[in-house]
């Protein structure tokens, strides 16, 4: 299990790189330069000031030099600094990452502390009137596009009726607030985006676990634990629930994926402080060092999602073994 656990950490290194290849290269590839946004708004700047600028950036080097000149600084952990205000890319990153974090967990504790539970009492009440209800439901979480959702809700319980923020993470008058007073006002500011960021996420989830446990309870050894008189309950949540959790876990690892990628959609549309707002930006200002630093940091959040589900097989069903 340990050299299991090595040579998969061992394996994100390579994985990661390519990553930021990849990502360095289409950014060189799109249209527009860094230098566009200091140059395009001054009439007066001339074909020498922008080939100093391009000097200073380092934009005169071909893309690879430019490449491993930045894997280079990564090795000390320094991802440069910003073209467009010239701070240090892992302060605005670290600055950021805190209210990524905290949306994001957040939509995962949404997504399980409710899917679950729907999956399971749907497989066992199969076909009734909450199993009917709850497939109504996983087909619109599955066809309504979030972004519009996203809007209606922000006019509805933000415009309309006035009950919750539609933008950022805090009031203008945080600082003034007490404790708890602070804290419900965070509360408030997340309560839409962990909603459409974790919509998807519980209707699709729930189909699995559903599946899954509609599975497991037709096994020849549940028949057998319901023939020898034991209480259903116990049946369910004993001998059916764990092994209905494996293929919920892979779904786990697939789903950080996708809160991270969203991120960058949930946060510029509700102005929230995030890193992914924060590589929308860096994106739209051709901003290289920061949309690199993003980048391989929601790479690495990602394999690393993918490797805690792996492992956590080991767990949910001990007949699996990484040699």
């Amino acid at each position: 299990m340990i050299g299991y656990i090595l040579r998969r950490l061992l394996l994100m290194i390579p994985l990661v790189i390519g990553i930021t290849v990849i990502t360095f290269l289409v950014m060189h590839l799109a249209p527009g330069k860094p230098t566009d946004l200091v140059t395009e708004m001054q009439v007066k700047v001339g074909a020498e000031a922008r080939e100093r600028l391009k000097t200073l950036y380092g934009l005169d080097k071909p893309w690879y030099v430019q490449y491993f000149n930045w894997l280079k600084r990564l090795t000390r952990l320094d991802f440069g600094k910003s073209f467009k205000d010239d701070r240090l890319v892992s302060k605005k990153i670290f600055e950021r990452l805190p209210a990524t974090l905290l949306l994001n967990i957040s939509s995962l504790l949404l997504i399980f502390s409710f899917a679950l539970p729907i999956g399971i009492y749907s497989a066992i009440r199969q076909n009734s009137l909450f199993d009917k209800g709850m497939t109504v439901f996983v087909f619109l979480g599955f066809s309504v596009p979030t972004f519009w959702l996203a809007l209606l809700l922000m006019i509805l319980f933000g415009i309309k009726l006035g009950l919750l923020p539609i933008s950022g993470l805090r009031s203008l008058n945080w600082d003034d607030l007490s404790f708890l007073g602070r804290t419900w006002d965070i509360v408030k500011h997340l309560i839409l985006p962990v909603f459409i960021s974790g919509f998807t996420g519980l209707a699709g989830l729930s189909r699995y676990s559903r599946a899954s446990m509609l599975e497991v309870i037709h096994q020849d050894y549940i028949r057998t634990a319901r023939a020898k008189g034991l209480p259903e309950k116990q049946v369910i949540f004993k001998h059916a629930l764990r092994n209905a959790l494996i293929p919920v876990v892979t779904i786990l690892g697939l789903s950080l994926p996708d809160l991270i990628g969203g991120s960058f959609i949930f946060e510029t549309i509700f102005s929230y402080p995030g890193m992914g707002r924060l590589g929308y930006e860096a994106i739209m200002a051709r901003d290289y060092p920061v949309v690199m630093g993003v980048g391989t940091i929601a790479a690495f959040l990602t394999l690393l999602g993918n490797f805690l589900a792996d492992i956590t097989y080991a767990y949910v069903d001990p007949r699996i073994r990484y040699r």
